[in-house]
């Protein structure tokens, strides 16, 4: 690996985007421990996934949340769950609670992270014990009597759960309060798997151990932690010498369990930073390289639908309407069906190889376009007899054999919320409606195109393609990615 030291300061905003070496950060900002500091930059846009402020509801529809438990060094290790709901495959996370064991604001924080896009899950150490007391202090006991390299192996089994997990990406990323920052950085030193450790004020690995690190790393620390902090000059020399891909915040003005909402010593706008630029590195070192665009469509204002995955931003026409929070993911954009939509550069040449396209939608009407290509194909849309899915990708037209769309019979303009999909593999193409097959048939090619694409319209913006309702959520992948 390589080492990233990019640098910035709490001024987020100012420095949201900019690379500043060493020096430079060290003219700026006024350091708050004995130890030489660095922090990590380039983590996307501010904006982009704010800190939750409320607690996310354990019925929360938008997620799918369980017990599970998976297979660890002592035994079965039980863990809280979280993920979207749907069949799609979210990136793994694993949140390590603190040393009161796994309580209700760490499971919070796994919902969290759900809400992110994020197969979260969170294990309880204490369960070769009997799993969590109600007591605190009971709880804080039995950390005390594990031992300690059995508990590492149960939390690199959870790097395995997650990494073979049927709806994960197969990439992981951990992170830790407290005592979990500690385990967090054990966990980093012994899975040669994890892909991505953000601990919170974790006692640092010995140095020796530093170079078996393979995971990017992000490290927070409050300022006026100074029994944790007396650790950091040492960790980052050995992650200097070992050219580790790492940043370390120190956050000014917090204390030791700064990110905690239900303790004293939360620091809201410390934790609030934190969170932002804890996804913003997840997403970052986490992305999955199939997903080629993610419009989330989750704006506020503006006429720029941001593509997060692989920069094709869209531009709005005519005049959507954003809807914050009511989406079915979180936002999602309003169209009026007579001249609204979004348009995009090129994002895929269909007849290049396997494909999976996604989106959420509601309401419309028959013969009306979700996604479609420019000089190209209606991806995803409508019958205009009765407002089933359908798509036109085809192989190209040859002699007396026109193209042939497929329709499904799966109607979807009910005013229900429903996840369509198309997915070509290289020689079926396939419909899908709530992650069930409505549609299947044998395609050899499929017709190319360079064309952009448009959300929301045909491809030749004909009245009575546009889109009357709302889209949430729309994800292309270059693979055959299955619900």
């Amino acid at each position: 690996m390589t080492s990233n030291r990019t640098s910035r300061t709490d001024k987020c905003d100012e420095y949201t985007n900019a690379y500043l070496d060493r020096r430079g950060f060290l003219r700026q900002l006024a350091l708050v421990s004995s130890g030489a500091v660095a922090a990590y930059g380039l983590l996307g846009q501010q904006g982009d996934g704010l800190a939750m402020a409320e607690v996310i509801a354990k019925d929360d529809a938008r997620l799918d949340t369980a017990y599970i438990t998976y297979r660890g060094e002592t035994g079965d290790i039980r863990a809280y769950a979280a993920r979207p709901k749907g069949g799609e495959e979210f990136p793994g996370v694993i949140v390590i609670h603190e040393n009161t064991g796994l309580q209700p604001h760490i499971e919070d924080v796994a919902r969290r992270f759900a809400l992110e896009g994020f197969h979260a899950i969170a294990p309880d150490a204490l369960s070769p014990l009997g799993g969590t007391p109600g007591s605190t202090s009971q709880a804080t006991s039995l950390l005390n009597q594990l031992n300690s390299q059995a508990t590492t192996k149960n939390f690199v089994a959870a790097v395995q759960y997650l990494k073979t997990h049927p709806l994960t990406t197969g990439k992981v990323g951990c992170t830790g309060f407290c005592w979990g920052g500690a385990v967090t950085n054990q966990v980093a030193v012994n899975s040669p798997d994890l892909a991505a450790a953000v601990p919170f004020y974790g006692s640092q690995p010995a140095s020796a151990d530093v170079p078996k690190i393979k995971a990017s790393l992000l490290c927070h620390y409050g300022a006026l932690d100074t029994r944790i902090n007396a650790g950091i000059e040492a960790f980052e020399a050995a992650l200097k010498a070992a050219a580790i891909d790492y940043g370390i915040y120190v956050h000014k003005g917090a204390e030791h369990a700064f990110f905690n909402d239900t303790k004293t010593a939360y620091n809201k706008a410390a934790a609030d930073l934190a969170w932002r630029l804890t996804l913003a590195f997840f997403q970052a070192k986490l992305k999955d390289d199939r997903l080629v665009a993610h419009y989330k469509l989750d704006e506020t204002d503006g006429r720029t639908a941001k593509d997060s995955a692989g920069g094709h931003d869209g531009t709005l026409k005519g005049e959507p309407l954003w809807q914050p929070g009511s989406g079915r993911v979180r936002g999602a954009v309003q169209l009026d069906g007579i001249d609204d939509h979004i348009s995009t550069g090129f994002v895929l040449d269909p007849a290049v190889g396997s494909f999976g396209v996604y989106a959420w939608v509601k309401g419309g009407a028959p013969g009306q376009v979700i996604v479609s290509q420019i000089n190209g194909a209606n991806w995803l849309w409508t019958d205009a007899a009765g407002g089933q899915l359908m798509t036109s990708l085809s192989r190209p037209a040859s002699g007396r054999q026109g193209a042939s769309p497929l329709v499904s019979k799966a109607r979807i303009v009910d005013g229900d919320w429903h996840h369509i999909g198309v997915v070509w593999d290289g020689a079926t193409r396939a419909l899908y409606v709530d992650d069930v097959l409505v549609g299947e048939d044998t395609q050899p090619t499929i017709a190319g195109s360079i064309g952009g694409l448009n959300i929301g319209c045909g491809v030749d913006l004909a009245a009575g393609t546009f889109w009357s309702g709302l889209i949430d959520d729309v994800r292309i992948y270059n693979r055959a990615v299955m619900p």
